[in-house]
């Protein structure tokens, strides 16, 4: 097998330590001159991370000018205030009103799980139009909006106690860990409640 027919993955941890990088250059820069310039190299290296992944083919969409107009006018803000809180409230109040937005679908027929819970466990028989799964879909996005809600609460309140580069590598450790676990015990409260129906209509099936 010649060399240019395999095909090269990049580990599931590279992307994640490149999403890194914009944090990383805020605490060098900060460190070394200061808070503005800690901002601008931040917001540089988030616009061209969000360009060069529009480049390589990822579809953006309508979020590729959301995203950059929210960078450069969050860097806009923080460099002509030169604060901290300003700079990183204008992402805590994003998180908190995105949280919002998401729990509102809890109660509607189509909660925002419903389309995620496939990605996750998919199932052949049992479908989101199902009252259980679409119940359980409800609870699902309930309780991630709730617990995005209070990390963002508790972002804020972090956010006005803390040193910048205390709040910033608590805001980058923090919530990846208590997402992390909120995720695992939401997968399995999935598994627990819908495998069982997913089961009966196997059974059905083959009856």
């Amino acid at each position: 097998m010649s060399g240019s027919s395999i095909a090269i993955r990049r580990p599931p941890l590279v992307p994640a330590l490149i999403s890194l990088l914009p944090t990383a250059a805020f605490l060098a820069f900060d460190a070394w001159l200061g808070l503005v310039p800690a901002m601008i190299a931040a917001s540089v290296l988030t616009v061209v991370l969000i360009v060069v992944r529009r480049m390589a083919g990822r579809r953006t969409g309508i979020l590729l000018p959301l995203g950059l107009t929210y960078v450069v006018l969050k860097a806009v803000a923080g460099i002509l205030t030169q604060s901290h809180v300003v700079y990183f409230g204008a992402g805590v109040a994003l998180s908190a009103l995105i949280a919002v937005a998401v729990g509102a679908t809890a109660f509607t027929r189509r909660p925002v799980a419903s389309f995620l819970i496939p990605l996750v466990t998919p199932y052949r028989r049992l479908t989101p139009d199902h009252p259980v799964y679409r119940r359980v879909a409800a609870h699902v996005t309930a309780v991630w909006a709730v617990v995005e809600l209070g990390i963002a609460g508790w972002e804020g309140w972090h956010l006005t106690v803390a040193s910048v580069s205390e709040f910033v590598i608590m805001r980058t450790v923090g919530p990846w860990m208590a997402m992390g676990v909120l995720i695992f015990f939401l997968i399995f409260y999935v598994r627990f409640r819908l495998d069982r129906y997913e089961w009966a209509l196997t059974r059905e099936e083959r009856g």
